[in-house]
């Protein structure tokens, strides 16, 4: 049995946080943002994880204000790229977006060292046990929390669609942390529950951009591009009905 597995698998999560931050702080790349906050999620989910298996709590409050510092950022990236492949860009709104992100990059670029700090304190102070629960154990973890998940599905609106993804994407993360051995245990199929999560993705970005532009360019949603999008996300949001309503999906 892996002794320290969980401990190892948290160091080398961030291990590679400091290296996003690092690179971040360098280059200004949206990926290095992406990848940061990928890194806390993770950490995220094997502490609710840990939490339930070994009926102790963990504390993972330290990492949330990196984790929405850098999302505040990443937002703003994500909305230009949208405004920017859309037909006649706003280029007033662009603009000033553009001046929002350079303003909240260089906030957390001066706060390098508060965000460094809260990372080794976070290293120092957290210590899941050496020995991994027994498969049993860890096998009913995944079938209850699935459990949980399809229960969300049996009134499925749009708002629920966002949390079922977000249960089933930490179900995927924690998977993924585990032995093989103790994979070859769990009674889901990792496959299919992928698959939804990136259907779900898939709606959620159109989703989220109908919502952004209609807030923030008004004059787009008598276009055809507006209206174009909306098809699609009802498209995109039938299809998944069907589809996750559907055992055999």
């Amino acid at each position: 049995m892996e002794k320290n597995f969980l401990n190892n698998y948290i160091l080398d999560l961030l291990e590679s946080l400091n290296q996003n931050l690092s690179s971040y702080m360098k280059v200004k790349e949206s990926e290095y943002l992406h990848h940061l906050r990928v890194d806390i999620k993770k950490i995220n989910a094997i502490l609710s994880f840990a939490e339930k298996i070994f009926k102790t709590k963990y504390n993972a409050n330290l990492l949330k204000l990196l984790f929405h510092d850098a999302g505040k950022i990443r937002e703003i990236q994500i909305n230009l790229n949208l405004l920017n492949a859309i037909p006649k860009p706003p280029l007033r709104l662009i603009t000033r977006l553009r001046k929002e992100e350079n303003t909240l990059s260089k906030e957390f670029i001066k706060n390098d060292v508060q965000y460094i700090f809260t990372i080794k304190h976070f290293r120092k102070n957290i210590r899941l046990p050496k020995l991994l629960s027994n498969k049993m154990t860890i096998a009913k973890y995944f079938i209850n929390q699935k459990n949980k998940a399809e229960k969300i599905l049996q009134n499925l609106d749009r708002g629920n669609l966002h949390r079922y993804r977000k249960k089933i994407k930490k179900l995927i993360y924690i998977y993924n942390a585990l032995p093989k051995r103790i994979q070859n245990k769990i009674d889901i199929d990792i496959a299919v529950i992928n698959k939804q999560q990136q259907w779900v993705g898939d709606w959620h970005d159109t989703y989220a951009a109908i919502n952004f532009l209609s807030h923030e360019h008004p004059t787009i949603l008598k276009s055809d591009y507006i209206s174009n999008l909306r098809k699609n996300e009802k498209k995109q949001f039938d299809n998944l009905v069907v589809n996750l309503t559907n055992k055999n999906a």
